[in-house]
């Protein structure tokens, strides 16, 4: 991951596509990618009934000049994703922050870290995903030396590249690589569907589930 520099410009999907994926469940997108590019438990909503969807727009590190930096840069329907190494010693992102964010059309963030304020986040509905909280915050500059805007970022495996689409939901989170978007939208709703119809054909049946243990060799009584 490259520090020290910033990059103002990105290619984000369509506002159609990012409409379409946040109507779609968070598992069923990730059905969709192969089960790849969810997220680690860890990082959960802490704004439930709350969904975090749009175009990614990354901060490196935790400190506040390069996450305002990024929030600048950020466009209405983006999502900060703050890749603060993971950090629970302090926060790095409370109420004051989501406010403004929320003022320039940003529809949430996701923290590699914690952060705080989260009876403020849930009362004005910010999309907020974190793992966990911290009143304590964090004395700034901090490791701003290391910092970088619109940079590649990896969190837990998951490389997270500018422009990437990010829903979560009370599931979790998962990122959709841009060049999939339209394609796992399709390939998503369609499951959804056939779902949907399957269950719909089996109600009131039996699964057929205790035959088929039968025949793996179950001992049934």
């Amino acid at each position: 991951m490259p520090a020290r520099e910033i990059h103002t410009q990105i290619t984000r999907p369509t506002r159609s596509q990012i409409s379409a994926l946040s109507r779609l469940p968070v598992a069923a997108i990730v059905d969709a990618l192969g089960k790849t590019g969810a997220l680690t438990p860890d990082l959960k909503s802490l704004t439930l009934d709350v969904v975090l969807c749009g175009s990614i727009v990354t901060a490196l590190g935790p400190d506040v000049t390069v996450r305002r930096a990024a929030i600048d840069l950020a466009q209405p329907g983006d999502v900060l994703v703050v890749a603060g190494g993971g950090a629970r010693a302090h926060s790095c992102f409370g109420g004051a922050t989501a406010r403004h964010m929320q003022s320039r059309g940003i529809t949430g963030a996701l923290v590699d870290g914690m952060v705080r304020d989260v009876y403020e986040l849930r009362r004005i509905g910010f999309a907020t995903f974190a793992r966990g909280t911290n009143p304590i915050n964090y004395q700034y500059p901090v490791r701003q030396e290391e910092g970088a805007v619109n940079v590649p970022v990896d969190i837990d495996g998951v490389c997270i590249t500018p422009g990437d689409v990010l829903v979560g939901d009370e599931d979790g989170a998962v990122v959709v690589p841009r060049s999939q978007v339209e394609d796992i939208i399709t390939t998503t709703q369609a499951a959804i569907e056939e779902e949907a119809d399957k269950w719909w054909d089996r109600r009131g049946q039996s699964l057929g589930a205790v035959q088929k243990l039968a025949d793996a060799g179950y001992r049934i009584f």
